[in-house]
């Protein structure tokens, strides 16, 4: 039985890998494309931003239809979807209607990465949520780094238009992979349900760590690749192959921390602690000076980032009902996308006015001030309800 758990999550592993390497691996290079088209930095603020716009929008609904529905059947329809984007950025690249091809991207964002996660919190068997925990967000991880890597590539030998390309081949393997994927059929109850996994007190902890992460990812969205090209002077195949060595890391420490996470069940103080040691070395990444000096300054970064990214999804598989967790999580990721939004739109302004390397300042700064409430002001006033999930993680 435990054996079949652990084949199920790794499927789920593979399906996370390719959900993130069609996004991020076209994400983090989008800006660079627009860049290249003589796009202002504000409106690819913009652009990047309406991926989490539309998240914010399309989540909640998809997250109570994969509660009622087959989540299998909206992740083959997210496959479609992301075909259909990349597509349209190959045959009719047309400037005037990338705000429509970007809200597109992000409809198929939402369907995959909300029916995939709800699919894994829903088939997420008993005992060792941090290893089956890991053993996803490895894969989300290396489809990050995997996927960048081979992106920049493609845009160093065959140009930027390459990019859509490698999407397109991306989507295919996701609607074959969402064939495989298990037929959880959904359940019927009311909507007022969802009351009772918000209502409890380590929910809204949850949220907050949530708003924060997020945050930092709206900031890397709108100036992660122009940080690395335009001021630190590497080339796009370089980013990518540095994002790979990255990822690596993330994944090795996400093993070690999934087992961490099984063994000294301390959710929320780790969560705390992982936002300091991110914020840190992200306001610091801001400054790096070369290919080597940058690596090693995101790689402390991503130990805080892994841990605190395993950790959210363990602490919403504990209190999060199962045969609700499409709707619950998809609350948390509108909560997310609005961050992502906002702070992506803030750090487009910043951007212009400041430059890269003070939104990268700010992000970090604000990651570090809520990681000390977490530990000293959320936890100490709910330090009962904390022990009574930590108890059942056991």
């Amino acid at each position: 039985m435990r054996q079949n758990v652990f084949l199920r999550s790794w499927y789920f592993g593979i399906t996370a890998f390719l959900v993130m390497a069609f996004y991020w691996g076209g994400l983090i290079y989008f800006p660079y494309f627009f860049k290249q088209a003589g796009i202002s930095d504000s409106r690819i603020g913009l652009l990047v931003s309406i991926v989490s716009l539309t998240n914010l929008i399309m989540v909640v609904p998809i997250g109570i239809l994969l509660d009622r529905f087959s989540p299998k059947f909206l992740f083959i329809v997210g496959g479609i979807v992301g075909a259909i984007f990349s597509m349209l950025f190959i045959f009719h690249p047309l400037p005037e209607w990338y705000e429509l091809y970007f809200f597109i991207f992000g409809v198929a964002v939402s369907l995959l990465s909300i029916s995939n996660t709800a699919l894994f919190l829903k088939q997420m068997g008993d005992g060792g949520p941090g290893s089956q925990s890991a053993v996803y967000n490895i894969g989300d991880v290396l489809g990050a780094g995997i996927g960048s890597e081979i992106g920049g590539r493609l845009i160093l030998y065959f140009g930027p238009e390459s990019l859509f390309w490698m999407l397109l081949v991306i989507a295919g393997l996701l609607f074959v992979s969402g064939i495989g994927l298990p037929g959880i059929r959904g359940v019927a109850f009311h909507i007022s349900e969802y009351k009772d996994d918000l209502k409890h007190p380590v929910s809204w902890i949850l949220i907050f760590i949530v708003l924060v992460a997020a945050s930092h990812a709206g900031f890397e969205h709108a100036g992660y690749i122009l940080l690395q090209t335009e001021v630190i002077g590497l080339k796009p195949a370089t980013v990518g192959r540095l994002f790979l060595y990255i990822s690596f890391a993330m994944a090795l420490w996400t093993y070690i921390a999934g087992r961490i996470s099984d063994r000294w069940k301390k959710q929320v103080l780790v969560s705390g602690l992982a936002l300091i040691l991110s914020g840190i070395f992200q306001a610091w990444s801001g400054y790096g000076k070369g290919f080597l000096d940058f690596l090693i300054l995101r790689i402390l970064h991503v130990i805080g980032d892994s841990t605190f990214a395993l950790l959210i999804l363990v602490i919403a598989s504990l209190v999060f009902s199962k045969k609700r967790a499409g709707g619950s999580w998809a609350f948390l990721t509108m909560v997310r996308c609005a961050s992502i939004f906002l702070s992506a739109n803030i750090a487009g302004f910043i951007n212009q006015r400041y430059g890269f390397s003070r939104s990268f300042l700010l992000s970090g700064i604000v990651m570090i001030i809520a990681g000390l409430i977490v530990i000293f002001v959320l936890r100490p006033r709910f330090r009962k309800e904390i022990k009574s999930v930590d108890k059942f993680s056991a």
